[in-house]
Parts: structure tokens; C-alpha cells; sequence
């Protein structure tokens, strides 16, 4: 050791004692701030997806049925001019927002989700409408743009955060919410649940989320999910 680390107290032992202390640290309070921070993504998550499932349910309440094509030729004929005219997610949500069930496009945001944004709420015209990365939610439909009529309180309306349909199948992200998913249910509450490792949903006592058959959430209905639009 030299003359200038002794006058000055220097010690290698001391320093790689507080090294190893501070990576220890590190190691011990990361995972507890990861786990905040998921925690309160996954909370604004749950309170968008009850904000739209009630008014899911309100406007089946109202108008007949979930939105679908038949919805958005009945609200053209009732003087809309500037509805959406796709058939993914953000083309049927957006019927929430003209027929004024949700005011801000904002409720459509997951936090956390890779292409996703708040809404800026320019709702004047089909192109600003929900566009593209303002919704974050997929859309459970029955097939050829009809919706869900077999339901029951327990019934997915809306899922996230879903990355792609694998065989009909929704496959869920398991980043940002720590392999956790939510749904919007039929009677307008929301819940989360599991993601397994390949990214499906955990269902107990199912094989599927979204299966049909004896033991589905659907009924009778063939669900159809449609995706969101990302950036």
C-alpha cells in the first residue's frame, strides 16, 4: 500500500465491504419499487377496465346490444356521421364515445403497454376517433361482426394487455403487469388474473379463457376477440 493511502486512511477492505453492501441493497429494494410500480399500473388498469365495461353494459342496456355493425348503423341513422367504419376494437369502442356513454377516449389507456397513449380526445371526425394506440383494450364479439348475446355476469367483454390471437386464442403480454391480465365482465365490474408461460389466460377449471362448450363463459357464443390498434 502506498505512503498516500495511509496518510489518507484509505482502506480496500472497507470499500469493498460497502461494494457489496450497496449491491445487496440494490437487490433488496429494486424488486419492492418494480413491484409499486406494477401495482399501481395494474390499479389505473382495473379502474379504465370498470369505466368501460359498465358503459358496455349501459349501452347494451340501452340500445340492444354490445356494439357491432347493427349498433353502428343504427347511430348512423340517428345523425353520427363520423363513426369508424373498421372491425377491430377501436372501430366498435369507439361507438362508447359518440353515443357520449364514455366522455374521454383517456378511459381507453393501459398504462405500461409498449404502443400505447392517453387519448388525446379529438373526437370530431373517423380518423381522430379512438385512432390508432388511444385504446389499449381487445373487444370479445361473436363471429361476422354480430355481439355477444349468451352472456352472464362473469362473461369477458374486454381484455389487456393482449399482444396477438394464436389460433383463435388471446395471448397475453406478461410484462407489464408482472404475468397478470384484466378483463371487463358482462356486468360491468373488471378483474385481473394469471398469465401462464405462454401467455394465456388462467382460468380455473378450464383449458381455455375463451373456450366454447360445456363450461364456457360465452354460452352458446363463439367468441371472436378483436384486437386493438397499436403505434
Amino acid at each position: 500500500m502506498s505512503s498516500y493511502s495511509l496518510k489518507k486512511g484509505f482502506n480496500w477492505g472497507n470499500a469493498l465491504f460497502l461494494i457489496i453492501a450497496l449491491i445487496l441493497l440494490a437487490g433488496i429494494f429494486t424488486p419492492v419499487v418494480l413491484r409499486s410500480a406494477y401495482d399501481q399500473d395494474k390499479a389505473k388498469l382495473l379502474a379504465n377496465t370498470k369505466s368501460i365495461a359498465g358503459a358496455l353494459a349501459n349501452f347494451k342496456s340501452d340500445l340492444g346490444s354490445y356494439p357491432c355493425d347493427a349498433t353502428r348503423e343504427k347511430l348512423a341513422k340517428d345523425g353520427i356521421k363520423y363513426l369508424p367504419s373498421g372491425t377491430g376494437a377501436n372501430e366498435y369502442l369507439a361507438q362508447l364515445l359518440v353515443s357520449e356513454y364514455l366522455e374521454t377516449e383517456k378511459a381507453f389507456f393501459a398504462p405500461g403497454m409498449v404502443g400505447m397513449v392517453v387519448g388525446d380526445n379529438i373526437k370530431g371526425s373517423s380518423e381522430t376517433l379512438l385512432s390508432r394506440g388511444e385504446n389499449s383494450f381487445a373487444y370479445v364479439m361473436a363471429p361476422e361482426g354480430k355481439p355477444l348475446t349468451d352472456t352472464n355476469d362473469f362473461t369477458p367483454v374486454i381484455l389487456a394487455p393482449v399482444k396477438e390471437i394464436r389460433d383463435g386464442e388471446p395471448i397475453f403480454d406478461g410484462g407489464p403487469y408482472a404475468d397478470k391480465f384484466v378483463m371487463g365482465l358482462a356486468d360491468g365490474s373488471a378483474s385481473a388474473g394469471g398469465i401462464d408461460g405462454n401467455g394465456q389466460a388462467i382460468s380455473n377449471c378450464r383449458e381455455s379463457l375463451i373456450q366454447t362448450g360445456p363450461n364456457s363463459l360465452f354460452g352458446n357464443d363463439t367468441p371472436v376477440v378483436k384486437l386493438p390498434l397499436i403505434r
